[in-house]
């Protein structure tokens, strides 16, 4: 049975207040559009999210705001995991891990660097890094979401807001 992960990094935040906590940080407004297009081109690659969950930060919940309304997903189904934020790929996995198998496409939004060491532990060739907004989409033929490294994966994209 495929199962399809697909990894989003928050959009751009800004820094222009550094009295501002690090979780209040919003979105850049002049990068809005880069989550806009990229949610844009997962919903012409036929993108149906069955579950999305997201870090509770300011920026990712905004970010994710514009994947919801593009891809038709309800945003009061998102489930916030306080776990993604400040995480690392091991704790993200932990999150996926329990995910309801009935679910076949889970989208999570988070952070790096746990996004990108996340997506090394299974695309086949190594990621530099997921820039914010970067998109990865990995497809697991497995029945539940009991993923861990060694386990078989394919790389179906890497996208960036420079390569859409």
């Amino acid at each position: 049975m495929k199962r399809t992960l697909i990894l989003i990094r928050h959009t751009k935040s800004n820094w222009g207040d550094f009295s501002e906590p690090d979780f209040d940080r919003p979105i850049k407004k002049d990068r809005i559009d880069d989550a806009k297009n990229m949610a844009v081109k997962l919903k012409e690659l036929g993108v149906e999210p069955d579950l999305i969950i997201c870090s509770p930060a300011k920026r990712t919940r905004q970010t994710v705001e514009y994947f919801c309304d593009k891809l038709k997903y309800d945003y009061d189904k998102i489930q916030f995991d306080k776990r993604i934020y400040e995480s690392t790929a091991e704790d993200v996995l932990g999150v996926v891990r329990e995910t309801d198998p009935g679910i076949k496409t889970l989208v999570v939004v988070g952070h790096n660097p746990s996004l990108t060491h996340l997506a090394n532990m299974f695309a086949e060739n190594s990621i530099d890094e997921v820039p914010t907004t970067g998109v990865v989409w990995l497809e697991f033929a497995i029945k539940s979401w009991e993923i861990y490294r060694l386990t078989p994966c394919k790389l179906k994209a890497f996208l960036t807001p420079k390569t859409i």
